[in-house]
């Protein structure tokens, strides 16, 4: 619409606007038994929340931290241009992340429900169903992105120097996403049903300690 950098940010408002509409019409239309009321402060409760929260907060910390190490690194290796590369694959990631996290955020509270019940057949059920469909969408955004991978950069960048480094790159770089529909699955099952401290450990190691390390070892 050639709007600019305003354009964006009507954009971005826009978005959560309307993300949030849909979600208080649950509260405007009073159906189910979910209601907004008083609450009363409890500091047992929050520790439980903050607990199981810890695993979902490194998950969201994994984007701009492995930003912060790749442009690190690039700057002193390729330059701008490397900067400039990791910025389109990161985009690719981050969407791609988006689709395998809502199939496992989307299990959370079958895996809850079965949990609270101590139903294992129900419990197994969902994980291998979840596991089963994240690696195939992570299979099928693989090859949509090796396959298409030059008309894919272009949508970001259409620079031709940037676009056959990217394109270059992106097979590989896409590969991860393999590995990260099955840890994405793990981390949510473990928090789902009280394993807090597994689910801290794969979501800590993945997203911040295994990965700066990998950039910067194989970087050297």
């Amino acid at each position: 619409m050639k709007m600019g950098i305003m354009g964006a940010a009507v954009a971005s408002g826009l978005g959560q606007l309307l993300s949030f509409m849909i979600l208080i019409s649950h509260f405007i239309r009073k159906r189910g038994d979910l209601r907004i009321c008083r609450y009363k402060c409890s500091f047992t409760l929050a520790k439980k929340i903050c607990n199981r929260g810890v695993p979902e907060c490194f998950t969201q910390l994994n984007t701009p931290v492995t930003a912060f190490c790749y442009n690190w690194v690039l700057a002193g290796t390729l330059g701008d241009m490397g900067v400039a590369t990791f910025s389109v694959l990161s985009f690719i990631y981050s969407l791609a992340n988006a689709i395998l996290s809502g199939v496992a955020q989307g299990l959370q509270p079958l895996w809850g429900q079965a949990f609270g019940k101590n139903d294992k057949g129900e419990l197994k059920s969902d994980f291998l169903a979840g596991m089963k469909i994240n690696l195939l969408v992570s299979v099928i955004i693989y090859v949509i992105l090796v396959v298409f991978r030059i008309p894919v950069v272009r949508l970001f960048n259409s620079e031709a120097e940037l676009v056959e480094m990217a394109s270059g790159a992106l097979p590989v770089f896409a590969l991860s996403f393999l590995f990260m529909a099955v840890n994405l699955i793990f981390t949510a099952y473990f928090y789902s049903t009280k394993q807090t401290w597994k689910s801290n450990i794969i979501a800590v190691s993945r997203g911040i300690i295994v990965k700066a390390a990998a950039i910067f070892l194989v970087s050297m």
